[in-house]
């Protein structure tokens, strides 16, 4: 059975516009992937920003709560200096104190130098306390494929059929 928090990250990811989230491109060419600002995740840019504005619109209607997921909201945390493109925390209620709740990364799977980093940062922040650990590889369904690692979440968007796959 898929958590709702995940079922939340692929309802938001179904929901972007092309023209917004391929404002940068949908994909590195093979000489691009190793530039410099490939490592920088320059064409996702517009995909993380499209998929945070899906997600607030959610969130705005409160469908987190209403998922069982409770008020949960987007920061960093003060205690790691490089962190994946997204940390949700859940806000503590009854006196409880917030406490992290997923790191989501979006990576261009023509772009496998990052891919494979932020799959490492990705198990570095599952083992931080992050219950959820998910990375979105955004590329055609052709595209390689990378190694599983333990306890990180793959969602793949096919730009092709323009959803989830």
């Amino acid at each position: 059975m898929t958590h709702p928090f995940q079922a939340l990250v692929v309802e938001a990811l179904n929901l972007m516009h092309p023209r917004f989230a391929a404002a940068h491109g949908r994909e590195y060419t093979p000489a691009e992937a190793e530039d410099p600002p490939a490592s920088r995740k320059v064409r996702e840019r517009s995909f993380v920003m499209e998929f945070y504005s899906e997600f607030r619109r959610m969130w705005d209607k409160a469908i987190p709560v209403q998922r069982g997921l409770g008020h949960i909201i987007v920061q960093g945390d003060p205690d790691t200096p490089r962190q994946p493109d997204l940390l949700f925390w859940q806000l503590g209620e009854h006196g409880a104190p917030d406490r992290r709740f997923a790191a989501v990364s979006l990576v261009f799977r023509s772009n496998p130098t990052s891919m494979a980093a932020d799959l490492k940062l990705l198990a570095r922040f599952r083992d931080l306390g992050y219950a959820h650990a998910i990375c979105v590889l955004v590329g055609k369904a052709t595209d390689a494929e990378p190694e599983a690692v333990p306890g990180v979440t793959l969602i793949r968007f096919d730009t092709d059929k323009w959803q989830v796959v």
